[in-house]
């Protein structure tokens, strides 16, 4: 039952109400019995004029009116005044757990300290108006346009939020009663509170309420603790440009990002200066001053974190994956959430050893590296390092920060697999080489696309895609990728884990089977992860497992089984090859004393990045360098050469997996059968000499073996002779060529 003074107010509403529709009938009546010249008309013209179908649409108009108006009357008088705020903005924080369960890795607690009204500067409400409510002294409490917008947002499915004053704000997240339902009727009540709360509180006490409790981002609820972790100020000692960054946080603050260049500081960039100019059209600030403010600096970290070092990184990532999921930044950090992952504490500290070992925090700070593992049963991040935090605050792990370079050659691999082919499938070594869309060799004056071996490799015979994965020869995976279809590798790729959105930029180029693409150490560490389990791809993620204060289990994307993309043969045969690299190609550096591992180095051009991605059954790894400017991996301290995947990046990874896997029982892998069958790509011949030598494809370092095949065991040899034609003729000319002069075949020694 309403009180008595509501039951007043409701009748004498519905009082005037009445009186305004019987006047508005009335008139309506008058103007219809007039007619032109404002002269009475005879009841039969009127009928003439106006039939009855029309006069009873007037009235159903009329009477429809009457009702909604008496609902919206109705419905306002029966919105309580709000009194009491929800359950969720006083709750306890989240809990984010190591891998035991126990240990806590931090907290993501409500961080708020409320200041009096006097403490917050006049600046810092201007900056936050001009952001969010350029009205709020003139309107009721509601915006009539941004309202209608919501609405009609709403009913075509966009977002329902939209529009809102800084009172609809406080309504809605603050105080109790309202739904979190995205519908027009829950939007409606929004209204009504906001106008009850408009007519019962002061405006300074609104915007009060609303800045010390909105959210800035950085687990910050509150003006206070916003300055205290984007500044390391008080409220009160804020400047212009800080008051108007803080202001421009609150649209987006768990995307918005204070430092670097990407699209979400970009954003927020522009973010800013569209308060700087509002505060200007407002009066607030003078336009040649706010054109001499500068984008303001803000502290790499923040009071309050409990972690060091990976912390930041940590707690980020873990607000993405669960943003991801559907459950907002402000849920998590009021919602008393049980959050746990697969992070061992040991391992983290065992890859920060590694990184360490290689001089890693006295690199130039435009120097990117990091390392990543994934478990391969199910993509969870068990260890990973970022670079010191004192060299500068950068997620050189989950972000694709360099090309994938020779690492990418796995999945053209596998692509081949995939049509079946075997690893015993015969590719050209030779280089240079210039191929044509169908894949067959063209001489080196026609059209196509040209394609070099690293010198350290040079040219070679017809190999195997064993030995062209154990020396990262190009020729032989460019030739396997056009044979096999580039959007076939392209999908195999997709189906191990690469985005979309890292493959489409170099849709049907050739150049992709040699790692054009961008991509994030965590995404090849859990491709990777696809040989290691026996073809299952999974997802790279760091949250395993969400409780909610109820103590019910939220379900998490990567809980589901993730596809098959190869079969336990199929993988077996692209880990033998991958052995190969590890005991006698590219990545010897990276060998395990005491168990088989099996991975793949990577170097772009001009040694730009070097990589080193890895596994063994129980764990895979990948290991990341680059370079943020323009140029080479060189002069590194410890390193003063050039940097490639088969130095740097494979000793980081051994170090790091030998402690790892120390006490882990040394699982074998798989041996293949080598099903499939294993066709000969390799037309080199054919082009050069018009038919192959009486001994069949020239003989050599790249020649494959005959009978069964067996892991590769030993470096290639380095003698000089590999690689040469065996009949005396074409020997002669293979020795004209540059590069060939100095092998003791042609020299005679």
């Amino acid at each position: 039952m309403l009180p008595a003074s509501e039951g007043r107010r409701l009748r004498a509403a519905r009082v005037r109400l009445s009186r305004s529709v019987r006047r508005f009938v009335r008139a309506g009546r008058r103007s219809l019995r007039r007619g032109a010249g404002g002269h009475r008309r005879s009841r039969a013209s009127r009928r003439a004029r106006f039939p009855r179908a029309v006069r009873w649409a007037l009235a159903c108009v009329c009477a429809l009116a009457v009702l909604a108006a008496s609902a919206v009357v109705i419905g306002y008088a029966r919105t309580p005044v709000p009194t009491e705020p929800q359950a969720g903005v006083t709750d306890e924080g989240s809990t984010v757990y190591y891998a035991d369960g126990r240990t806590p890795l931090f907290r993501l607690g409500a961080n708020r300290q409320s200041v009096r009204h006097g403490q917050i500067p006049d600046r810092l409400r201007w900056a936050v108006l001009a952001a969010e409510d350029r009205g709020f002294y003139r309107n009721r409490g509601v915006s009539v346009s941004g309202t209608f917008r919501a609405l009609l947002r709403d009913a075509s499915g966009g977002d329902v939020e939209g529009g809102s004053t800084i009172t609809q704000q406080l309504a809605r997240n603050y105080f109790k009663g309202l739904s979190r339902d995205r519908t027009p009727a829950r939007k409606i009540k929004e209204i009504f509170v906001a106008l009850k709360l408009d007519r019962h509180r002061a405006k300074d006490e609104i915007l009060d309420l609303y800045l010390n409790t909105v959210y800035f981002g950085r687990q910050t609820s509150g003006v206070e603790a916003a300055a205290r972790a984007y500044f390391d100020k008080d409220v009160w000692q804020l400047d212009v440009a800080e008051c108007a960054l803080l202001a421009a946080m609150i649209q987006r603050p768990g995307y918005f990002r204070t430092q670097g260049d990407g699209d979400a500081a970009r954003a927020l960039q522009a973010r800013w200066h569209y308060v700087l100019n509002g505060m200007v059209s407002m009066g607030k600030l003078g336009r040649a001053d706010a054109d001499r403010l500068r984008f303001p600096r803000t502290k790499e970290e923040w009071s309050g974190v409990s972690v060091s070092g990976q912390g930041l990184l940590a707690r980020q990532r873990v607000l993405d994956e669960l943003e991801s999921t559907g459950i907002p930044a402000s849920a998590v950090v009021n919602g008393r959430l049980k959050i746990y992952t697969e992070l061992d504490p040991r391992w983290m500290a065992y890859a920060e050893e590694a990184m360490r070992r290689a001089h890693e925090p006295q690199w130039p700070k435009d120097v990117r590296a990091g390392l990543v593992a994934v478990d391969p049963a199910n993509g969870a991040v068990r260890a990973f390092y970022s670079g010191d935090p004192k060299r500068g605050v950068y997620d050189s792990v989950f972000e694709p920060v360099a090309q994938a370079a020779s690492t990418f050659k796995p999945y053209v691999l596998a692509a081949a697999l995939r049509r079946g082919y075997n690893v015993r499938t015969k590719v050209p070594g030779k280089s240079p080489l210039r191929f044509a869309p169908d894949g067959s060799v063209t001489p080196m004056t026609a059209p196509g696309y040209k394609v070099s071996n690293d010198e350290k490799i040079g040219s070679l015979g017809t190999i195997d895609l064993v030995k062209a994965t154990e020396l990262s020869v190009n020729t032989g995976f460019v030739k396997a990728a056009l044979k096999t279809g580039v959007a076939n590798v392209a999908e195999t790729a997709r189906r191990f884990g690469v985005p979309e959105s890292a493959l489409r930029p170099y849709k049907g180029q050739a150049g992709l089977a040699l790692g054009i693409a961008n991509v994030s150490a965590a995404v090849q560490a859990a491709g990777y992860a696809a040989f290691a389990n026996g073809g299952t791809a999974v997802t790279p993620h760091l949250v395993t497992r969400v409780v909610d204060a109820r103590g019910r289990r939220v379900p998490l994307p990567w809980d589901r089984p993730g596809d098959r993309v190869l079969t336990d043969e199929q993988a077996a045969q692209a880990t033998y090859a991958m052995r190969a690299v590890v005991t006698g190609g590219t990545g010897r550096k990276a060998a395990l004393a005491d168990r088989d591992a099996a991975g793949k180095t990577g170097t772009s051009d001009d040694n730009h990045a070097a990589w080193f991605v890895g596994y063994v059954p129980q764990v895979s790894a990948a290991v990341v360098m680059t370079r943020a400017q323009p140029g080479p991996l060189e002069g590194l301290a410890g390193h003063p050469g050039r940097v490639a995947g088969e130095d740097v990046p494979s000793s980081v990874w051994h170090a790091f997996m030998a402690k790892a896997t120390r006490g882990m029982p040394a699982e074998p892998f798989a041996e293949p059968a080598f099903t499939g069958t294993a066709p000969d790509w390799d037309d080199t011949l054919k082009n050069m000499a018009g038919k192959k030598g009486p001994d069949g494809p020239a003989a050599g370092r790249g020649s494959p073996s005959a009978g069964a095949p067996t892991a590769p065991t030993r470096a290639p040899d380095p003698d000089g002779s590999s690689g040469a034609p065996a009949d005396a003729r074409t020997r002669k000319k293979w020795c004209a060529k540059p590069g060939n002069e100095d092998a003791k075949v042609c020299t005679g020694t």
